[in-house]
């Protein structure tokens, strides 16, 4: 089998069948989903393909449907989702991912993806995400659903929807520890540009010390205390 790409086999095969393209690092990942999806007369696995060769596939296949792990890729996760919303806006996005932190899960679906499933989550789940995708609709997994969408509604009650994503992603990492330089080093910007976005953040939000950074990360689920930096 191609690493990038492959037609659509099976049941899935069908006018009328959504186009789904599966993107993640792993072969044998990919491989398990296309057999899942192999099996519903709905769906069409249009193709596969990594993270670096995804945005090509997409753009060349123009599926309904993209289904992708979150990992450590480049790009990132949420780099991707957002550079296939610009690139083929009419295909939903849904993401498999092992993260619970809602800031995380905030900034995928902020970039532009429609659903969040954890790996572990049940098939039925998967299915139930990509059906919901398919005709335009959010879906979060059960062990998810009611509090992050909670969460969603806190930040947008406090203002943190006038964050770029840059600036969430500077912020929840200075609530958790990380120095300027360590955040700058993370994300490859200069330290200058990190205090940048650190000042303009704070000012916007109103936040004078660090202690006012991790109450407000802790009151809209940027924040979790498991993940603290350890120094």
């Amino acid at each position: 089998m191609d690493d990038r790409h492959g037609t659509g086999s099976g049941p899935g095969d069908g006018r009328n069948a959504t186009r789904v393209l599966l993107v993640g690092e792993e072969a044998v990942s990919r491989l398990g989903l296309r057999h899942l999806l192999g099996a519903e007369a709905e769906f069409e696995v249009a193709g596969e393909a990594r993270a670096c060769d995804a945005l090509g596939e997409a753009t060349r296949l123009s599926p309904g449907v993209i289904v992708m792990f979150a990992e450590t890729t480049q790009p990132s996760s949420a780099e991707l989702v957002t550079s296939f919303r610009r690139a083929v806006p009419n295909a939903a996005i849904v993401v498999l991912g092992r993260e619970t932190h809602h800031a995380y899960m905030g900034l995928l679906l902020g970039a532009g993806a429609l659903s969040y499933v954890l790996v572990r989550s049940a098939a039925r789940d998967l299915l139930a995400a990509i059906r919901a995708a398919s005709r335009g609709r959010r879906y979060v997994g059960p062990d998810l659903g009611e509090a992050f969408f909670q969460v969603l509604a806190r930040q947008a009650d406090s203002g943190t929807k006038v964050l770029s994503r840059r600036e969430q992603e500077v912020l929840g990492m200075f609530a958790h520890g990380y120095t300027l330089k360590e955040i700058a080093s993370s994300l490859n910007v200069s330290p200058k540009s990190i205090e940048t976005y650190r000042s303009r953040t704070q000012e916007k939000l109103g936040l004078r010390t660090r202690a006012d950074v991790i109450r407000y990360a802790l009151q809209t689920g940027m924040f979790n205390p498991e993940l603290g930096h350890a120094s």
